[in-house]
């Protein structure tokens, strides 16, 4: 699943434009990758190793491509976005199992809710300044609200881990914004 979002991902940002180029150049989307992957798992520390795996996979996919199709790849780059897959991947498919277990209920649809919806406000909105694509990634995030929540009735306890989650959303893309300039 890694290897074919990293390569997909090279491949279209090449073809797309605001905002769906967003999708195949933010965090959020390779994040799901990890919700997924830890989604289908039978045992916590199976979801949380499959969804390193599965992003650390996706950065690999997608340097390779992009540097067979011609383009730099800078070290310094790989490494930042193989410490963000090294992080986000266990954490992400942490959410996938717990989500669709509901144990605790609505934690994993709100960590996940909250990545789309933090990376609207601190990388589109206030850091680039994309008002179409800030707005397109709170409209992604609000029908995760309602599609992830579905799920064994999870909309009252993914309402109630919002604010934690949504905190921790912003911390950690106001620390990547740092990271990345």
């Amino acid at each position: 699943m890694g290897v074919a979002v990293g390569l997909i991902t090279s491949l279209l940002q090449a073809h797309l434009d605001f905002p769906w180029l967003a999708m195949v150049n933010a965090a959020s989307p390779w994040l799901t990758t990890a919700f997924v992957a830890g989604a289908l798992q039978s045992k916590l520390s199976t979801a949380m190793l499959v969804g390193v795996a599965a992003t650390t996979l996706e950065v690999v996919a997608y340097y390779v491509t992009a540097d067979l199709r011609g383009f730099g790849v800078s070290m310094s780059s790989v490494t930042l976005w193989g410490l963000c897959a090294v992080v986000g991947g266990p954490v992400f498919g942490a959410a996938g199992y717990v989500w669709w277990r509901a144990a605790p209920a609505g934690l994993g649809a709100a960590l996940l809710v909250a990545a789309y919806a933090s990376e609207a406000v601190v990388a589109y909105h206030l850091r680039l300044g994309y008002t179409s694509t800030a707005v397109f990634f709170v409209v992604v995030a609000l029908l995760l609200a309602v599609g992830l929540g579905r799920h064994r009735g999870q909309y009252g306890p993914l309402a109630r881990w919002l604010v934690p989650a949504g905190i921790a959303g912003l911390a950690g893309h106001l620390v990547l914004g740092l990271a990345v300039g």
